[in-house]
């Protein structure tokens, strides 16, 4: 496929909701930022959720590494650049490369994505023209090879949600940022007031749905000038893990 058309960019304004008390945007902003440019890229492709609907298919994020270099203010405008960049067996992988209009590196991305059955919610093979959306010359934004994130050994801190109708997305359960709210939630604010978030990985491994009690706990490590804070997500009722995150957080 012409490469021109396997690379997505897209410019956002920082909207007054999407921004923290210090008055720049949030982490989890960015990051919906990179989810509508690649929903709006795979829309373009015929590659969209609405595209594979009638196959009975649907796309799940499976992992993603998040580093942000610098958090934009309100009004500022942050332009997402995405492309798809590798197929490795089941996993579609998709990059991204943000900047202020000032050309200024703003965050680097890289995610994977599963193709699954909707109705029997199992993953299936990816059909063989998908290896014809994978754009070479851009390659990986972070070579990331996705190892397993580490388990906790310990819980420092924790907090409980439960899933409420508007945390849900278009596939009936609970989207992938509302899991990284969860996630920070539990962060200590000590460590809010003298670091600030840097870098976010996180595996998603399992679903949930209205109604369920999801607990948020985290193990904190200390290096120095850098905090580096392991995440686990329980559903409650079963004790599922459903998502293991590591968040990476810098000296003010």
């Amino acid at each position: 496929m012409d490469e021109e058309k396997l690379l997505w960019r897209e410019k956002f304004k920082v909207r007054a909701y999407e921004a923290g008390h210090d008055g720049r945007v949030k982490f989890q902003a960015i990051f919906n930022y990179l989810q509508e440019a690649a929903s709006n890229h795979a829309a373009a492709l015929k590659l969209a959720k609405t595209d594979l609907d009638a196959m009975g298919l649907t796309w799940i994020l499976s992992r993603f590494h998040l580093q942000v270099f610098r958090y934009p203010f309100w009004n500022e405008k942050i332009i997402v650049e995405t492309w798809p960049s590798k197929k490795e067996g089941l996993f579609a992988l998709r990059d991204f490369e943000a900047f202020d209009e000032k050309e200024r590196r703003v965050a680097l991305a890289t995610s994977s994505w599963m193709m699954i059955d909707f109705k029997e919610r199992r993953p299936v093979r990816l059909p063989k023209f998908i290896a014809d959306y994978e754009n070479h010359a851009r390659g990986r934004a972070i070579d990331d090879p996705f190892d397993r994130l580490p388990e906790l050994q310990e819980v420092h801190a924790e907090k409980s949600f439960q899933v409420r109708l508007s945390d849900l997305d278009m596939n009936q359960h609970v989207n992938s940022t509302i899991y990284l709210d969860w996630a920070l939630e539990a962060v200590p604010d000590e460590i809010r007031k003298k670091y600030q978030l840097q870098a976010m990985e996180a595996n998603y491994r399992a679903e949930s749905v209205y109604g369920q009690r999801v607990q948020s706990q985290v193990q904190i490590n200390n290096k120095d000038a850098q905090q580096v804070v392991w995440h686990r997500l329980l559903r409650v009722d079963d004790q599922k893990e459903i998502c293991r995150l590591i968040s990476s957080w810098q000296a003010k």
